[in-house]
Parts: C-alpha cells; sequence; structure tokens
C-alpha cells in the first residue's frame, strides 16, 4: 500500500525537478571556445516555444563568474549574415541583482521585454556582457557573449 503513495510523490519530485529545463535553449559561445571572464551554464527562454502572436520575450542568462565586473552593460541583438538588430542595451544595475558581478560568484541576467526580431534567412539571438572599465580602452570590451536560435512552434515557422 506504501509503494503506491510512493510513485505518484517520486514522479511529481522528479517534474518539478525537471520543470525549469523546459524553457532552456542550446547555446554557443559567440567565439565558439568560451571567455576568461567565466562560465554560462543555462540560457531560458519565455515563452518557450515562441509562437507567431509573441511580441516581446523574456531571456534569462545564467554562469559562475570567475573575473568581475563592475561597469557593464547587456546587449540584446538578432544577427544574421547581413543585418544585426540591436533589440535591447541595459546598464547591469538595472538587469543584475547588484551593479558588479564578483569573482567567484554565480550570476543571473533576467532579460524581459526584449522584442522579437524575424530577420530573412539564418538568424540568431545574441546575449552579450560588456565590460566598460578595462584597461585604457574607451570602448566597452566584450566579456561574454552567447547566442542561440529561438525554439519556434511548427506555427510559427509556416506565418513566417
Amino acid at each position: 500500500m506504501a509503494s503506491s503513495h510512493v510513485q505518484p510523490l517520486l514522479l511529481l519530485l522528479g517534474l518539478l525537478f525537471f520543470l525549469p529545463a523546459l524553457h532552456a535553449v542550446s547555446f554557443e559561445y559567440c567565439n565558439k571556445s568560451g571567455y576568461d571572464f567565466g562560465k554560462v551554464t543555462r540560457v531560458e527562454i519565455s515563452p518557450n516555444p515562441v509562437g507567431p502572436d509573441d511580441g516581446e520575450l523574456s531571456i534569462t542568462v545564467f554562469g559562475h563568474a570567475k573575473e568581475s565586473i563592475h561597469a557593464g552593460s547587456i546587449e540584446v541583438y538578432a544577427k544574421s549574415e547581413n543585418i544585426t538588430d540591436l533589440l535591447r542595451q541595459s546598464n547591469l544595475c538595472v538587469v543584475g541583482e547588484a551593479c558588479a558581478i564578483e569573482s567567484g560568484t554565480n550570476f543571473v541576467l533576467p532579460l524581459s521585454e526584449v522584442p522579437k526580431d524575424i530577420l530573412e534567412g539564418d538568424f540568431k539571438y545574441v546575449v552579450a556582457l560588456l565590460d566598460e572599465k578595462v584597461g585604457d580602452s574607451k570602448e566597452a570590451t566584450v566579456r561574454m557573449c552567447v547566442d542561440f536560435d529561438l525554439p519556434t512552434s511548427s506555427s510559427t515557422l509556416a506565418s513566417a
């Protein structure tokens, strides 16, 4: 009798454990090899899949920092072979839990209200973490960058 109650409970616990992974998407580092800054562990998109009537997305990047960043920004853009559309640019203070990401810590970068963009041909969404205070450079330095395809339903592809 006890085993009949245990199996549904284990199934429920298993579903709760894997539920966050349902919104995760496959990603690659923009430079294909990773960055000294740290490691991205997961990228989540909501809604997932993205439907034809969805105008905005939420993108969350999870990772672990090996180095610190104290004055940064996040850029999200859609990029194809011929076009790059900047969709959102935010200061790290607005996006993150703090204005800095410290070495040796986990970070979460929640990006809400990102406009959905559909470019012709093959394109990817890109999320880049820029550091504004690296050396004497006046230009922001890319400290981390990932790209990924939007998870779309078959009805989205048919209407595009």
